[in-house]
């Protein structure tokens, strides 16, 4: 395992520690039923809330860290991540998008959630594992098999939420 450079871990510590706080800013927004009598740890931003301050936290001691490593010497420099290192980015931007495009475009206006949870699973898998599938000669198998595995997925979801938590899904 590779450590990561003192000035990765700072802005990594920026992002966990803005979106920690985020999170519990959420929390804190969210309706607390003490008009239904509910007690504060009966809250449903409860948990939301600690975890969101755990994230800050975590976030915080990275930031430390980073800083007792050098960090800030290391702030005027330029730079450019390795090609390989791009690659990497470039993944995880497109998982972020498709991730976005399902939950905040996708869920809830208007498919059902079993149809658009498949969906996104499908493309998911095909999008990250289909051109090692190719190289393999194994085309035709890893569409079958992203395809069950988005239905088992869409299933189990869909019926754990109704069923067991009883949240009704879009």
């Amino acid at each position: 395992m590779t450590n990561a450079s003192p000035r990765a871990d700072l802005v990594q510590s920026a992002a966990w520690i803005a979106l920690g706080l985020a999170i519990v800013a959420g929390a804190l927004q969210m309706d607390r039923m003490e008009r239904f009598g509910a007690k504060l740890y009966m809250a449903p931003g409860l948990v939301p809330g600690v975890l969101g301050g755990a994230i800050a936290l975590l976030g915080s001691v990275l930031l430390v860290r980073s800083v007792r490593r050098g960090a800030l010497a290391t702030l005027g420099q330029p730079w450019w991540p390795a090609a390989a290192a791009r690659a990497t980015l470039a993944r995880a931007g497109l998982a972020i998008a498709l991730t976005l495009l399902y939950t905040l475009v996708l869920v809830g206006h208007g498919l059902p959630f079993w149809l658009v949870t498949i969906g996104f699973v499908f493309v998911f898998l095909l999008v990250f594992d289909l051109p090692e599938r190719q190289a393999a000669g194994q085309v035709v198998r890893g569409v079958v098999i992203a395809a069950l595995v988005a239905v088992a997925t869409s299933a189990i979801v869909t019926l754990l939420f109704e069923r067991v938590f009883l949240v009704r899904m879009p």
